[in-house]
């Protein structure tokens, strides 16, 4: 966590860098145009000049972090020395009386929060500046002439130190001792305010990573939470009841089998996020909560239930609506109690506008809920109840085709029949394992 955040604020540095790199540009093209003009006298030979050398260091640069991203380890580096030499370049051929340019990329060093660059920066543009120097005399602006004649800082050092003034009156090496050694020595007394930059700038990123770790590991917690009161309620209609119990784990199943290929379709992607989805299937165990409130001796009821008892059972859908609101309403996740409210409430409403609680018709009922329709009626029939025995994969086909536009949502069901292949390995999956974990128990208790 805290090394891809320092490296993605390498790379946002990156990014500036280059923007400030470009401005540098764009200020010699202004220049040039200045002096096109009439309006700023310079010899127009040393923008031909600078231009020779500025092309093609920002080119290259470009091409770079357009090949190579803006997140590799070594892109401060290009960019640094990409700075340093641009900055050069316009000291030697436009600039050479404004020492402040020689400061920029020491400045722009220090957004990288490393003393190690700063000072690497600070050694490449030293070197640089004693090197350009002499080719500014030689090329660019700098009349050491001129210098040598009006400076009265060589007068006054030549009378201090009479032995030197052989080395003082040398063009090339007056203008090191006297420029470029100065202009080093300023550029080496801001080191430790860029540090100190430097070092609170690094200090806030690491507090901020610290919070940002902080958050993220508060929000795992509170998923866990949301885990484990799901699970909760989920086991204690699973301990008053085996074959609910078994609905709930193969109705999550199924569901997120449907989602995955309504998503790989492209169905309802304005709805069905990838978040969704998943909050979908994280909620599915929760849709019979309501079941809670309904009587053992209804729930438990060996054979068919009376029109009277039928009637009790589909409060269920209300009681689980209330219960979600009640229970869980506290959870931060809005989006979560949403789904698994629309779930718990609206997972009997039909496509046809004929189910219940509310007689919803169309899309008026939630995604969730149509998607947890159709994974509720299909472990209904693939599963054993107390009044019937489990219809098989033929027969489930047959019931759940004759229901398109009916009770399922025609979509949601041709991703299931569409499907159904990949389907059915599923389920022979889940039979065999759930095979296993019967005789498991039969063995337990029979020790």
């Amino acid at each position: 966590m805290t090394d891809e955040l320092y490296y993605k604020t390498d790379e946002a540095s990156n990014r500036f860098n280059l923007k400030a790199l470009l401005f540098i540009l764009a200020i010699f093209v202004f220049i040039w145009i200045m002096n096109l003009l009439g309006i700023f006298i310079n010899d127009t030979q040393l923008f031909w000049k600078a231009a020779a050398i500025f092309g093609p260091i920002i080119l290259a640069v470009c091409l770079y972090f357009r090949i190579a991203g803006y997140s590799r380890p070594e892109g401060k580096y290009v960019m640094l020395i990409a700075l340093v030499l641009t900055i050069n370049v316009a000291y030697v051929f436009l600039t050479y009386h404004i020492t402040l340019v020689l400061l920029f990329p020491m400045i722009f060093a220090a957004l990288y929060r490393s003393k190690k660059i700063m000072l690497i920066t600070y050694a490449a543009n030293v070197v640089c500046v004693f090197i350009s120097t002499p080719l500014s005399y030689s090329f660019g602006l700098c009349d050491a002439n001129a210098v040598l004649t009006t400076t009265s800082t060589v007068a006054d050092f030549i009378e201090k130190f009479p032995t030197m003034e052989p080395l003082a009156e040398t063009p090339v090496l007056n203008l090191e001792l006297f420029y470029a050694l100065p202009r080093s020595l300023i550029m080496l007394g801001i080191i430790p305010v860029l540090t100190h930059i430097t070092v609170v700038i690094d200090n806030q990123t690491k507090k901020l990573i610290e919070t940002q770790e902080n958050n993220l590991r508060l929000s795992r917690e509170q998923q866990e939470i949301q885990e484990k009161i799901i699970f909760s309620l989920s086991s204690i209609i699973e301990s008053r009841d085996r074959i609910t119990g078994d609905h709930i784990h193969n109705t999550s199943d199924y569901v997120s089998f449907l989602a995955d290929k309504l998503r790989q379709k492209g169905e309802f992607h304005d709805v069905l996020t990838p978040r969704y989805a998943d909050l979908s299937v994280k909620a599915a165990p929760l849709h019979d909560v309501g079941k809670i409130e309904v009587s053992d001796s209804i729930l438990c009821k060996p054979g068919r239930l009376t029109p009277e008892e039928y009637e009790q059972v589909k409060v269920h859908t209300i009681y689980g609506r209330d219960i979600m609101t009640e229970i869980i309403g506290d959870i931060r996740d809005s989006e979560y109690l949403e789904i698994a409210t629309e779930m718990a409430y609206s997972h009997h409403e039909r496509y046809d506008g004929k189910g219940y609680p509310q007689g919803l018709k169309g899309e008026d009922t939630p995604l969730c809920a149509r998607i947890m329709a159709v994974a509720d009626v299909l472990d209904a029939l693939l599963s054993r109840r107390q009044y019937k025995d489990a219809y098989s994969l033929e027969k489930t086909r047959e019931i759940m085709e004759a229901e398109y536009g009916k009770q399922f949502d025609p979509v949601v069901l041709a991703a299931l029949m569409d499907n159904w292949d990949e389907f059915t390995a599923l389920y022979m999956q889940k039979k065999t394992d759930g095979e296993k974990i019967d005789g498991s128990r039969e063995g337990a208790a029979a020790e």
